[in-house]
């Protein structure tokens, strides 16, 4: 996502705001103000109450869009969201996505420890020779949904380079040896001799044991590890929204100390649909090459254990999973967001997206055009304009050098709605190299929503 590594919250925003009429009513004095997180001008109540959208204007249709659109550019299947045991509180992401148009498909897991205030994570990338795109999740409605990349059974799932080396003129040559068979991986060389990266080619198979990875060539010292890593997500084709079995593995960058998740995961009410309709409204066309579907569960009731290197810990909470497919921005014009996802104690649902069109970029105390889905108890849906302002904390990363903003201001004129959004804990960050870092992060949200004082769980997601 840059959801390349990512989700379509801001193509066409600013031209939804205008097609549709939506205007906002913050003041940029108001909205990067501080002293208040909450000013009584932005949660007075509306003049006019908003209307929401009719049902009837809903463009997908479950639970065949649950499963596997064959030939969309992208899709993907992405849980978020707050995990407790107790007084202790998680963050997690376990997604599995693919890219058909660039003959790739990737995973990102991590979970965030706010007690111990420990990020682990793992962005694992497949290769065409480590997946199917047409079977590594089911398309067919009268079966039971699944999406998978990589495989549990297999101690190999990736192989992460831990030493350079020096000297090297020509890429060197990748072995790797255990008690399975086929794995495959190849070195890139850099233009300072040393090695760049090690890629899997193939992962093989029946590895017990992760293999030894042996790096040789004309220069000395780069040395790689094998590390097991997996997503598997399952659903019974009677209602995939409900009996949800995820299951993820991932293998921390760079400590290698293994998370595992095992949850069980059903909707409650109905799905979310982004824009009120699921489609972007700014497309005229249908198809999945052109268009971009989206919806939520938003109300998943989870219930399982996460295991941190050995510690077994049974966890529960209201979750958020998204699915999205269909067309997703180019190399060219990537799509670029910052957003907010908010699970209310009044029962709403908001996902809000602050646009950055034209090379803008987000700034501390600027407030941004956006634009919010809303979705309430009873499952009426609304799309209405917003603004989000950073303001008060951010957060630099060492691994990228990207500055994130930690605290959020969100305001909804239509709901005389004020909210703050604050990461639970700084660094949630999956870094990247290529400038495809993307910050995503536990949250909680606390302010004032039509004319009460609300709080939630909360999730911050900012592309660089």
């Amino acid at each position: 996502m840059t959801r390349a590594h990512g989700r379509a919250r801001v193509a066409g925003a600013a031209a939804i705001l205008l097609v549709m009429g939506l205007v906002t009513a913050c003041s940029s004095n108001d909205a990067a103000s501080e002293p208040s997180p909450v000013s009584s001008a932005a949660s007075s109540a509306p003049a006019q109450a908003p209307q929401p959208v009719p049902a009837s204007d809903v463009a997908l249709k479950l639970p065949q869009d649950m499963y596997l659109h064959e030939g969309a550019p992208t899709e993907w299947w992405w849980h978020t969201g707050t995990l407790r045991a107790g007084d202790r509180t998680f963050g997690f992401e376990i997604n599995a996505a693919g890219f058909d148009k660039d003959d790739l498909a990737f995973t990102q897991i991590m979970l965030t420890d706010v007690a111990s205030q420990r990020h682990y994570k793992r962005t694992t990338l497949y290769s065409p020779g480590q997946f199917s795109p047409t079977s590594w999740a089911q398309s067919d409605a009268s079966k039971d949904w699944y999406a998978r990349l990589g495989d549990a059974k297999n101690q190999l799932g990736g192989v992460q380079l831990t030493a350079p080396g020096t000297g090297y003129t020509t890429a060197p040559k990748v072995a790797i040896t255990g008690d399975g068979t086929g794995a495959k991986a190849v070195a890139t060389l850099g233009s300072d001799g040393q090695v760049a990266a090690v890629s899997l080619l193939s992962a093989g198979k029946g590895y017990t044991t992760p293999p030894k990875v042996t790096i040789t060539g004309d220069g000395t010292g780069a040395k790689a590890v094998a590390f097991p890593t997996y997503v598997a997500m399952s659903a019974p084709a009677a209602d995939p929204t409900k009996d949800m079995h995820v299951k993820a593995l991932l293998s921390d960058d760079p400590s290698l100390t293994p998370v595992s998740f095992d949850l069980t995961m059903s909707q409650e009410g109905r799905p979310f649909y982004v824009w009120g309709t699921g489609a972007n409204p700014m497309v005229k066309s249908a198809s999945l090459e052109e268009n971009n579907y989206y919806f939520s569960l938003t109300r998943m009731h989870a219930k399982g254990t996460i295991t941190i290197d050995g510690e077994a810990i049974p966890v529960e909470g209201i979750t958020w999973m998204d699915h999205e497919y269909g067309e997703f921005g180019t190399s060219a014009n990537p799509v670029k967001w910052i957003l907010q996802d908010m699970q209310l104690d009044n029962g709403f649902s908001i996902s809000n997206v602050g646009i950055l069109t034209g090379g803008l970029q987000p700034a501390l105390d600027t407030p941004m055009q956006g634009y919010a889905t809303l979705e309430s108890a009873d499952g009426s849906t609304y799309l209405v304009a917003s603004s989000v302002t950073p303001f008060g904390t951010t957060w630099k990363s060492d691994a990228s050098g990207t500055t994130y903003f930690t605290k959020l201001r969100v305001q909804i004129p239509s709901f005389g709605a004020d909210i703050v959004v604050s990461s639970l804990m700084d660094a949630q960050e999956f870094p990247a190299s290529n400038g495809g870092s993307v910050y995503e992060g536990v949250a909680k949200a606390e302010g004032r929503f039509q004319d009460a004082d609300v709080t939630g769980t909360a999730w911050i997601e900012q592309a660089s």
